[in-house]
């Protein structure tokens, strides 16, 4: 009798493991590229914290171009988030840019949900922001339907965007950590204004899996689609 509870047990233990993504001590490491040539790394990396005596994520996301791009278009990106253990929305937020002769520097502290309080400004905020990436997290934790969206406020050092986030349909795809069947996203600005500096778009691949596994991202940047491929995971 003792055996099959125990039994029993390690199945339920299982069960709430895969059908929720553990995101603590998780990095996924990833390839950067252009549509030519190899570009560099980057990393998303989660990890648990404290913050005012409680607990929180720490998101962290570094993107490092090789040796050969970096003497014509260096980037060297770091920007750690501090987030909600609730609802993964941005606490704090320090943000160290290094991209070609484009420089920035920018911590910030949400207070509440209603004031980002940084050295050079206070914004309002209309209730709870978020990261980009930490959104993609978010979106990990729930069950995805193509068609559905969601919506949500973006935080940025100048100002706050509302963004949609569409999932658009369902494609195979082939990274160097393997073959995935995948839930297209795609978030666009609900003022119909680029989503990103250099009328960049935005769109990722989540694993059709528990995990929804962020398996590719393509962002538009100065010089062209940047493309992250998923090609190693440890935790």
């Amino acid at each position: 009798m003792k055996k099959n509870k125990l039994i029993l047990l390690m199945i339920l233990l299982s069960w709430s493991w895969t059908s929720t993504p553990n995101f603590i001590n998780e990095a996924l490491h990833y390839s950067v590229g252009f549509r030519y040539f190899s570009a560099g790394n980057a990393t998303l990396s989660m990890t648990s914290d404290t913050l005012n005596d409680k607990m929180v994520y720490l998101l962290t996301s570094t993107v490092k171009t090789n040796s050969f791009l970096s003497k014509f278009y260096y980037i060297r990106d770091e920007i750690k988030s501090w987030l909600s253990f609730d609802n993964l929305s941005l606490i704090k937020t320090m943000q160290n840019i290094r991209e070609g002769r484009y420089r920035r520097n920018h911590d910030a502290l949400i207070i509440g949900d209603s004031l980002a309080v940084s050295k050079d400004r206070t914004l309002k905020l209309p209730g709870n922001v978020y990261d980009p990436i930490a959104f993609i997290y978010f979106l990990r934790q729930q069950k995805l339907i193509e068609g559905n969206q969601y919506t949500f406020f973006s935080y940025g050092p100048k100002k706050i965007k509302e963004i949609i986030v569409h999932i658009t349909g369902k494609e195979m795809i082939k990274v160097p950590e393997g073959t995935h069947n995948c839930y297209k996203i795609e978030p666009v600005s609900k003022d119909g204004k680029p989503l990103l500096k250099n009328n960049g778009i935005m769109k990722v691949w989540l694993s059709e899996d528990s995990l929804h596994l962020p398996v590719k991202i393509e962002q538009n940047t100065k010089i062209g689609t940047m493309v992250m491929q998923l090609k190693s995971i440890t935790n």
